[in-house]
């Protein structure tokens, strides 16, 4: 199944995970009003392809330039980030040279980030079963932190006829140093 991360989102809003507020925009104009509505200091524009390492990417257009993550301080830059990458391709590590579109943007708001984690669930072929994959080294590059560092990755394979148990979300949990509720 291939979503994009604001409906990935939208999925979690509805079981109550806290998350940062955004909205899709197809447009430049409708970037700036998203920015605007979500009145924070600072924003992130994010090109919406179904790959990851977006951040990392380049367009075609531009091979020195900025990723499909970006920064804002205010709803015009936010604006011209997304007249830069509406309508371009991005090229990361999993689109290969011909990039992918972006057709959608997600702009959300920025936060103070204190730690990042690192957090999947996917079809293990080898195993046949859905597997919950996470690791303490959070951020844009788990494929290397897989080749390099392979004990800090958490790999729990989900039985299909028991589904995911508590144990299992302890463990994972414990491994990644979590506490409390």
């Amino acid at each position: 199944m291939n979503i994009h991360e604001y409906q990935a989102k939208a999925l979690l809003a509805k079981f109550a995970i806290p998350l940062l507020k955004g909205g899709v925009a197809y447009t430049k104009d409708e970037a700036m009003d998203v920015a605007r509505k979500l009145g924070g200091p600072v924003t992130v524009v994010k090109a919406q392809i179904h790959a990851g390492g977006r951040g990392k990417g380049h367009f075609k257009n531009d091979p020195q330039g900025k990723g499909g993550v970006r920064i804002s301080k205010t709803p015009e830059d936010v604006g011209a980030q997304a007249a830069a990458m509406l309508g371009q391709d991005l090229v990361t590590k999993q689109t290969g040279a011909a990039g992918r579109t972006v057709k959608r943007l997600y702009i959300e708001d920025g936060c103070d980030i204190k730690r990042e984690l690192y957090l999947s669930m996917l079809v293990d072929r080898a195993v046949g079963r859905i597997a919950v994959v996470a690791s303490t080294e959070g951020g844009m590059d788990i494929e290397t932190v897989a080749h390099e560092t392979p004990e800090k990755i958490i790999t729990q394979a989900i039985d299909p006829a028991a589904g995911y148990q508590a144990y299992q979300g302890r463990k994972i949990a414990f491994a990644l140093g979590l506490s409390g509720k």
